[in-house]
C-alpha cells in the first residue's frame, strides 16, 4: 500500500514538473511572440522614417533651386527659382512651405473644423506687425482655404521690402505660445520687382474684401 502511495506521489511530482515546464514554455512563447510583433512594428516605423527622410532628401536634391541672378543670367532657362513645398502644420492649420521668396503666394488650409471651433489665425511679419489674419467658424464651414502674398502696403504701413524679409510667425489668437514659422528670403520672383519698389505701386493680389475684413476684425493693425 505504501508502495502504491509513493508511486502516486512520484507520478504527481512528475506531472507537476512537466506542467510547470509547459506553462513556462507557453510564457516564453508568448513573450517571444510579443517581442516579434514589437520588432516588426519597430522595423515598419523605421522603414517609414527612412523612406520619408530619403524622399525629402531626394526632393531637395532633385529640385535644384537657383538664384534669381542665375535665372536672369540664363534667360530663365533654369529648373526652379523658388523653394519646394514643405508643409508646415499647426493643429488644423497648414501652410504649403517653410521658405518663400518675395512675390510668391502663401497658401493655407484650415481643415477638419468641428462646430465648436472658432478663432483667428494671425500672420506676424519679422517686424512683429500683423500682416494678415483669417477668421474661421466650424459651425458654418468645415474648412477654410486661400492665399495671400507679402508685399508693400500703405494700409499696413509697410513700405520697405526689408520689413517682409526674415522669419514670420503664425499662431492662433489667444494661443500665442504655440506657433509655426516660415521664412521669406531676400529674393524677388522674376517679373515682380516693380511691386517692391514703392508703397503706392499697384498691388499684386489683394482680396477684394481685405479692407472690410480688417475693419471688422477684432485684431487691430499696428501703425
Amino acid at each position: 500500500m505504501n508502495l502504491i502511495k509513493k508511486s502516486e506521489k512520484k507520478l504527481r511530482n512528475v506531472e507537476n514538473f512537466w506542467g510547470f515546464k509547459r506553462r513556462k514554455f507557453y510564457r516564453i512563447r508568448k513573450i517571444w511572440s510579443f517581442m516579434k510583433k514589437s520588432v516588426q512594428i519597430a522595423i515598419v516605423i523605421g522603414i517609414a522614417v527612412i523612406i520619408g527622410g530619403i524622399g525629402y532628401q531626394f526632393s531637395e536634391t532633385t529640385w535644384n533651386k537657383v538664384s534669381v541672378d542665375e535665372y536672369y543670367e540664363k534667360d530663365g532657362k533654369v529648373s526652379h527659382v523658388v523653394y519646394p513645398d514643405n508643409p508646415q502644420v499647426l493643429s488644423v492649420l497648414q501652410i504649403n512651405k517653410d521658405k518663400y521668396i518675395l512675390g510668391e503666394n502663401i497658401f493655407y488650409v484650415i481643415s477638419n473644423l468641428q462646430p465648436m471651433d472658432q478663432g483667428t489665425v494671425v500672420f506676424l511679419t519679422p517686424m512683429d506687425k500683423i500682416y494678415y489674419s483669417i477668421e474661421f467658424d466650424g459651425a458654418t464651414k468645415e474648412f477654410e482655404k486661400g492665399y495671400f502674398r507679402p508685399q508693400l502696403s500703405k494700409l499696413r504701413d509697410i513700405c520697405e521690402k526689408e520689413e517682409l524679409v526674415g522669419e514670420w510667425t503664425v499662431f492662433f489668437k489667444g494661443y500665442e505660445q504655440f506657433t509655426i514659422n516660415f521664412e521669406v528670403m531676400n529674393e524677388i520672383l522674376p517679373g515682380s520687382e516693380i511691386h517692391y519698389q514703392k508703397c503706392d505701386t499697384p498691388t499684386l493680389v489683394v482680396p477684394t474684401d481685405l479692407e472690410e475684413r480688417m475693419n471688422e476684425s477684432q485684431i487691430k493693425l499696428e501703425p
